[in-house]
């Protein structure tokens, strides 16, 4: 018993004394949401929400922000009448940059005029769509720059996340589903220690209950080519449908194959019909511009030999990889 007892004291001390050194460390601050609702369903922080971000067990990238009034990271208040509007996932949120930084930050400064940018991480075409219908009447931007990565193919039939839109197939219609998402009171008291938050952020304990969910769930429909394609072309379609509504251009910005460069390969489709390059291919075919960063990133790491990204721990776009993007579309822009 007495063994016991040492046993549940020491650790329980253990545990108060890595609390109170992790209370001092740049621990993830974790960023709370908003709820979602049918009438603004995607996901958004809290306004004016002060963070810590750090990434990995090292706490690397260390940085602190603030989300805007509407809730985004790395941008600036939204106002009317934007030159561009960018939306995507947590390449184009960015925790780990300042705005200046960002391809948002860089495309205001080198066009000398307004750009916000509404992105969350993981967030899909299903999730940027929602967020186009919304900000496109109430921002009425000229341009509105959609960011599109490998996940955002490779999982475009996959169930949403909690805050997430997905796309539903309903004998041969396609309709967007969105899965609601409201804090627990639970979570905001275990979002005050500091030893939880390194678990659960910088520790990826977060994915691995993810991932444990959507392997409880069955495995998604991932290599469906035909309904793969059918959501396509009602994704595209709608985005002409708000173009036309709204006096909106719409311009895919569009993540290469970091890896395959670094290694000298050719970027190859992910699954069968489309792929990164076969999806470039069908927006073109659609009209839409299209800024691919396959190319120009082969071109800068052959002639530089400059990493664009934060791997092999991280893949997400860093400073470099933003700058080449802005100078892309701010050619688009002129």
């Amino acid at each position: 018993m007495r063994v016991i007892f040492g046993f549940v004291v020491g650790l329980l001390l253990t545990a108060l004394s890595l609390e109170a050194a992790f209370q001092l460390l740049p621990v993830v601050s974790g960023l709370r949401l908003q709820s979602t609702s049918p009438a603004i369903p995607f996901n958004r922080y809290l306004p004016q929400l002060r963070y810590t971000y750090s990434f990995g067990w090292a706490m690397a990238n260390a940085r602190r922000g603030a989300t805007n009034l509407q809730g985004f990271n790395n941008s600036p208040d939204f106002a009317d009448q934007a030159r561009a509007l960018v939306i995507g996932d947590s390449f184009i949120e960015s925790l780990m940059l300042d705005y200046p930084q960002t391809v948002q930050g860089r495309l205001a400064e080198l066009s000398g005029a307004a750009v916000y940018a509404a992105s969350a991480s993981g967030n899909g075409l299903a999730d940027s769509l929602e967020i186009a219908r919304y900000y496109a009447p109430r921002l009425h931007p000229r341009n509105i720059v959609l960011f599109v990565e490998e996940n955002d193919i490779s999982g475009l039939l996959d169930q949403p996340g909690r805050g997430h839109s997905g796309f539903k197939l309903d004998d041969g219609s396609i309709r967007i589903l969105h899965e609601p998402y409201h804090e627990s009171d639970s979570k905001q008291l275990m979002l005050r220690s500091a030893l939880f938050r390194y678990a659960y952020y910088n520790l990826k304990l977060r994915d691995w209950v993810s991932t444990t969910k959507r392997a409880a769930a069955g495995a998604p429909k991932s290599d469906d080519g035909a309904s793969k394609a059918a959501v396509l072309d009602y994704y595209f379609a709608q985005l002409h449908i708000l173009g036309k509504n709204n006096d909106i251009r719409f311009i895919f910005l569009v993540d290469g194959d970091r890896n395959a460069v670094y290694a000298g390969k050719r970027q190859g489709p992910a699954w069968k019909g489309t792929g990164l390059p076969a999806f470039v291919a069908l927006a073109r075919a659609q009209g839409f511009d299209v800024v691919d960063m396959q190319p120009e990133f082969q071109r800068h790491w052959a002639e530089f030999h400059e990493r664009m990204d934060y791997m092999p721990m991280d893949g997400h776009w860093n400073s470099v990889a933003h700058e080449l993007a802005a100078r892309l579309l701010a050619q688009q822009l002129q």
